[in-house]
C-alpha cells in the first residue's frame, strides 16, 4: 500500500474549471509560503517578509485534478527541504542561546534584574 498523499483515488481527471482554480490558488499559496521560508532561511535578515498573511487551510472539494499533481509533489519535497533545514536552524538558535546563558553566568553579567538605576530621567 503506498503512502503517497495523491493516490489513484485522490486524483481528478479532469471537470470543474473553477475547482481547477481553487486548487491551483492553493498550490500557489503554499508555494508563496515554501518561497518565503526559503528565502529566509538563505538570508535571515531579509523583510520581504512583511505584511504576508497566515496560511488557513483550504476548503477545497473533489480530488486534486491529474495535471497538477507533479506540481503538488514537487512542491511536497520543496516544504520537507525547508522543514529539515528549519529545525537544523532552531536547533542551532537553542545551542547559542545556552551557550550565551553559560557565558552569561560565567561573567556574572547574568542578572535577573537591572544592575544599574538611572534617576536622573
Amino acid at each position: 500500500m503506498s503512502t503517497d498523499v495523491f493516490t489513484e483515488r485522490s486524483v481528478g481527471r479532469g471537470g470543474d474549471s473553477g475547482e481547477h482554480l481553487h486548487w491551483e490558488t492553493a498550490l500557489d499559496r503554499l508555494e508563496l509560503d515554501v518561497l518565503l521560508a526559503e528565502r529566509m532561511l538563505a538570508d535571515p535578515s531579509r523583510t520581504d517578509r512583511l505584511g504576508h498573511e497566515p496560511w488557513d487551510e483550504p476548503t477545497l472539494s473533489g480530488p486534486i485534478p491529474a495535471d497538477l499533481v507533479e506540481r503538488a509533489r514537487a512542491l511536497r519535497v520543496r516544504q520537507a527541504r525547508v522543514e529539515a533545514q528549519l529545525t537544523q536552524a532552531v536547533g542551532a538558535i537553542g545551542r547559542q542561546h545556552r551557550f550565551a546563558d553559560r557565558v552569561d553566568r560565567a561573567t556574572g553579567r547574568g542578572h535577573a534584574y537591572p544592575v544599574y538605576l538611572d534617576v536622573d530621567a
